[in-house]
């Protein structure tokens, strides 16, 4: 008896339920976290540098004689300046790709996630590269496989090596050029899955934290382990490849480096910090969040098309160099967890 052919009793259409589409989370990025985001009306302008010699120089104040006055102190300023980039990006969708769309796909809504995620990409990009990498901050260090000298130190994946010892080391170092002990530690990927598999990490921690909070909230737990407010890893990725070639995607921040950093809880102009951003917030009218961005929606009549641009104006600058260090080739560039 004939029967009928599956084709014909079924036209594939597209499943309502899920679809593969990307968009990487927020907390993968970091450029918004680790250094306080100053809102300027202006797009560039000048911020005062208070010299540290004259507010930490000892033997100043002396006996004041009778009917005399003590002696007089005084300070110098410097400046620094900040210089905001206007950043944008725009994506049409044409009238006739609005009226075949099936369900689930939405064109708005793949759009507004296209520009978001290009949006995070660019400024953790720029992030990275004004922050963490060797001669921006006070002192960097290189890791060796064997026999550190200077300002070198033992690998994290090498036997003998001490990463607890050598970060909270490092975090009095800068404390005792500044008076200011650092609060944050931003880990590459690589470099915080060999901090937390240190034996001397895990012999450190497995009693108090138990294994099931230790890596259930490993930031929290190292912060704690070293003393700073807050650990960061920056997850997100990027893909460097031109358009038409096979796609080259990784991380966008060094994953085997570390920086360790103060940074101020807020903007303030009598607590230094070691980094800020700028957000050109009065260039944009209705701006909708800290990095004076904002998605705007245009219709282009002669296109056929509604447009979707987003803009954002900021600025991401080192204002106390000497708040912070970086260490570089934490691990072998062959680094797996199999290694310990």
């Amino acid at each position: 008896m004939p029967q009928p052919s599956a084709g014909q009793l079924h036209v594939d259409t597209y499943l309502t339920t899920m679809a593969v589409a990307w968009a990487q989370d927020e907390n993968n990025f970091v450029a918004g976290k680790v250094f306080p985001i100053v809102p300027v009306l202006k797009e560039s302008d000048l911020y005062a540098i208070y010299d540290i010699g004259y507010f930490y120089r000892t033997g100043q104040m002396r006996p004041r004689p009778l009917g005399g006055r003590p002696p007089s102190t005084g300070y110098e300023t410097t400046s620094g300046r900040y210089s905001c980039v206007e950043w944008g990006l725009e994506h049409p969708i044409d009238d006739r790709v609005r009226q075949n769309a099936d369900m689930p796909l939405d064109p708005d809504l793949a759009g507004m996630r296209l520009l978001t995620s290009q949006t995070m990409i660019q400024r953790e990009g720029l992030w990275a590269s004004k922050f963490f990498q060797t001669g921006v901050w006070g002192t960097d260090w290189q890791g060796e496989a064997s026999g550190p000298t200077g300002n070198q130190f033992l690998q994290w994946d090498q036997a003998g090596s001490d990463p607890i010892q050598f970060i909270r080391g490092r975090r009095n170092d800068v404390a005792s050029r500044t008076g200011y002990r650092p609060n944050k530690v931003v880990f590459g990927a690589t470099a915080f899955e060999a901090f937390l598999n240190h034996p001397l990490v895990v012999d450190r921690v497995k009693f108090t934290q138990g294994p099931a909070a230790y890596y259930d909230d490993a930031e929290a737990t190292v912060a704690k382990l070293l003393g700073v407010d807050e650990v960061l890893i920056p997850f997100g990725v990027s893909n460097t490849a031109a358009e038409g070639q096979t796609d080259a995607i990784s991380f966008m921040v060094d994953p085997i480096s570390v920086l360790l950093v103060y940074a101020a809880p807020a903007p303030t102009i009598d607590t230094p910090s070691g980094g800020y951003t700028f957000a050109y917030t009065g260039l944009i009218p209705g701006v909708m969040n800290a990095f004076g961005g904002v998605i705007e929606r245009g219709r282009e009549e002669l296109a056929h098309s509604d447009i979707l641009q987003i803009r954002g104006s900021y600025d991401q600058e080192v204002v106390a160099s000497s708040l912070g260090e970086f260490f570089h080739q934490v691990v072998s560039s062959d680094y797996s967890e199999s290694t310990f």
